[in-house]
């Protein structure tokens, strides 16, 4: 079964565009890392590890296109999976600031609430992207959630959640739009994500500094 309009064959390289595209992860991971600071990494573990996370994306992700071998596709989904997870406990710990037992009702409702989204959420013609249509669900909570406490962290969510929707669609039309677009449109499923990433990397870190010039402004 083809999986992408640019593989028409087997074997290495049958994807260049998709390959190279996941180059753009890196950009993204270095630009997200460069804003931390080396001296705090114990501190700032967990946002160094989302940063890191972004790169371990483009590496699952430049290898399946460039092998097309199965189980790495395996591996381009965990890597995916464990940025989507990591980033949501983060979120939970640092902007709702719930202890444990907050924790682990925010998990459970979490996954209640995926479960009932892929319940309801009819396959249509996604295909394989609707694996990624209930991220726009946890976007949306992280809006409401934020909203009242970093409203530009909001605003990021909100834009993360356009570049998240454009990008399913650009992911959704790749082997549909394969008669007139050679090369398919998945490429560019790599570089809206890469960006919506970084959105999300990026906005986490100034939300970490603005809480720190609380604590240091209420310290004082």
């Amino acid at each position: 079964m083809r999986m992408y309009c640019e593989r028409d064959t087997v074997g290495w390289f049958a994807e260049p565009l998709n390959t190279v595209s996941g180059l753009a992860f890196f950009i993204s991971a270095w630009q997200a890392w460069r804003q931390l600071e080396r001296a705090r990494l114990r501190e700032q573990w967990d946002l160094h590890l989302l940063a890191g996370l972004i790169g371990l994306v483009g590496l699952a992700s430049m290898l399946w296109h460039a092998s097309g071998i199965g189980w790495l596709h395996w591996f381009d989904a965990a890597a995916v999976a464990a940025f989507v997870l990591a980033y949501w406990q983060v979120f939970l710990v640092r902007v709702s600031q719930l202890g444990w037992a907050g924790l682990a009702i925010g998990w459970l409702l979490t996954g209640a609430g995926l479960a009932l989204f892929y319940l309801l959420l009819p396959q249509l013609f996604l295909g394989s992207t609707l694996v990624y249509a209930p991220l726009l669900l946890l976007l949306l909570a992280g809006i409401v959630m934020s909203a009242r406490v970093d409203r530009r962290l909001a605003r990021d969510l909100l834009l993360a959640s356009g570049l998240l929707l454009l990008a399913l669609v650009v992911r959704a039309a790749d082997l549909l739009l394969c008669d007139w677009v050679i090369v398919g449109t998945h490429w560019l499923w790599h570089l809206l994500t890469a960006g919506l990433l970084f959105v999300l990397v990026d906005g986490m870190i100034r939300h970490a500094r603005l809480r720190e010039t609380q604590v240091g402004n209420d310290a004082g």
